[in-house]
This record gives structure tokens, sequence and C-alpha cells, in this order.
């Protein structure tokens, strides 16, 4: 996975989601995968962006690893705000 995770460093941020969305879509097994790479590549992502993608599968589980990673260095209320709900 380490590998998979720098691939993405070489991504535009839209394609880089995309891909996480593909990921997803095709093997739920790739959470913990598509959970590092959000974790490291959230600022040029967008928290936002990576919490509505985790949502649109019903993984509450990816919203909450991810949250969870992210918390104490982000300033965003409402990524505080959702990792509470």
């Amino acid at each position: 996975p380490e590998f998979l995770v720098n691939y993405f460093s070489r991504m535009p941020p839209e394609t880089a989601l995309e891909c996480l969305t593909d990921l997803m879509k095709h093997n739920r097994q790739n959470l913990q995968v598509v959970v590092q790479v959000a974790i490291k590549y959230h600022e040029a992502i967008g928290a936002a962006k990576i919490v509505k993608m985790f949502e649109s599968f019903g993984s509450n589980e990816g919203v909450f690893y991810f949250l969870g990673a992210i918390l104490s260095s982000s300033q965003d209320p409402k990524v505080h705000f959702k990792y509470i709900q």
C-alpha cells in the first residue's frame, strides 16, 4: 500500500478523489488504503469532499477513521462537528 499512497502525490486532487471513489466502489476491502491516502492528502483534496465520498458508500467506518486521524491538526469546525456526530 505504501507505493499506492505515494503514487497519489503525483495526481491532481480531482483525479485522486475519483481514484479513491473507484477503489471504494470496486472493493470495500480497500477501505484501509483509501483512508491512508485520504489522511495524507486531505489538505489538497478537501476533507469535506472525502467525507462526502465515504458517506456516498455508507462507510461510517471510513468517516470515523479519517476524521479521527485529522482531527488534531484540523481547524475546520465542520470536521470537528462531523466527528462528534
